[in-house]
C-alpha cells in the first residue's frame, strides 16, 4: 500500500506538471536543527514529506545581465506553477483521507528577530536531498542531474506513510567553482548567516533588506525636500512595484553559471 500510494501520488504530480517527485520520512528531517520542533508545530502526527520540483526554463533566465525583468517574471510564473501543483496534491491527499499541510515555498516566512525574515520553517532543498532528488552543491542549492540547480521545490507534510527515498551516493557538483567566481558578493566563499546576508543584500536589494536600508535613509534625510526626492525616486518606485508583484530576485548568476543539466 505504501509503495502503491507513493506511485499514485507521483503520477498525479507529474500529471499536474511536476518534473521531479519523491518522498522522505519525518525521521529523515528530524536530524536538522529545529526541524523536529517545526514539524510538531505543523502536524505532530505526520509521517512523511511529499516533495515535488518544477524546473526553471533555462533560456528565460540566461539573459539576466541584460534584462532582469524577464527572469524575474519567469521566476514568478514558476512559483505560481509550484503553488498550483502543490494545491492539486493537497486535494488528492485530502480525497484519499490523509492530512496535507504545505510547507511555504517562499512567503510568508516567520518575521523573527533572529531570522530577519529570511529563514523558512523547513529547508525544502534538504527535504529534496533526503528524498534522493539531488545533491547539495557549492552554491548551497540542490543540484539535480536533470536540471542542475535550475529547479524549485515544494513539499507537503502528511500522515500518509510514503516509501522514503534516500540521499544519493553521487554528488553532481563537479567543483568547477564557476558559481563561486560569478557571485558578485563573495557570498559563496562563506557559510551560514554571513553567506545568507551577503547574498540577500544583493539579490533582494529591493526586497526586505533593501527596504530597511531605504527606510533608514529616508528617516535620516536632513530636509523635507530630500525626503520628497527619495519618495519620488525610481528606487522607491521599485519597492512599490515589487510589493505589488511579489518579484524580488535580482541575481541569477550562480544558476546560469552551473554547467550541470545544460
Amino acid at each position: 500500500m505504501t509503495k502503491d500510494l507513493k506511485q499514485k501520488l507521483i503520477r498525479k504530480a507529474k500529471g499536474l506538471g511536476a518534473d521531479l517527485v519523491s518522498a522522505c520520512s519525518v525521521e529523515q528531517m528530524e536530524k536538522y536543527p529545529g526541524a523536529k520542533e517545526e514539524i510538531a508545530k505543523i502536524y505532530p502526527k505526520a509521517k512523511s514529506f511529499l516533495v515535488y520540483g518544477v524546473r526553471m526554463v533555462s533560456s528565460s533566465i540566461a539573459g539576466s545581465d541584460k534584462n532582469i525583468r524577464v527572469p524575474q517574471y519567469s521566476t514568478k510564473l514558476l512559483y505560481e506553477e509550484l503553488d498550483r501543483v502543490g494545491f492539486g496534491l493537497m486535494r488528492e491527499l485530502d480525497d484519499l483521507g490523509f492530512s496535507a499541510s504545505p510547507i511555504p515555498t517562499y512567503l510568508p516566512v516567520p518575521m523573527l528577530e533572529n531570522t530577519k525574515g529570511l529563514i523558512a520553517e523547513l529547508s525544502l532543498r534538504h527535504i529534496a536531498y533526503e528524498a534522493g532528488l539531488g545533491s547539495i552543491g557549492n552554491n548551497f542549492l540542490l543540484i539535480t542531474k536533470e536540471f542542475g540547480p535550475r529547479i524549485r521545490f515544494g513539499a507537503i507534510l502528511t500522515d500518509a506513510e510514503l516509501k522514503p527515498g534516500k540521499p544519493l551516493a553521487n554528488n553532481f557538483c563537479i567543483d568547477c567553482d564557476l558559481c563561486i567566481k560569478k557571485c558578485p558578493t563573495g557570498a559563496l566563499k562563506t557559510k551560514g548567516a554571513e553567506a545568507i546576508t551577503l547574498c540577500a543584500k544583493h539579490h533582494m536589494k529591493y526586497g526586505l533588506p533593501g527596504l530597511i536600508r531605504f527606510g533608514i535613509k529616508l528617516v535620516k534625510a536632513p530636509s523635507d525636500d530630500e525626503k520628497i526626492a527619495l519618495i519620488r525616486s525610481p528606487e522607491f518606485w521599485e519597492f512599490w512595484q515589487n510589493l505589488n508583484t511579489g518579484i524580488f530576485y535580482y541575481c541569477f548568476n550562480c544558476l546560469n553559471a552551473c554547467p550541470i543539466g545544460k
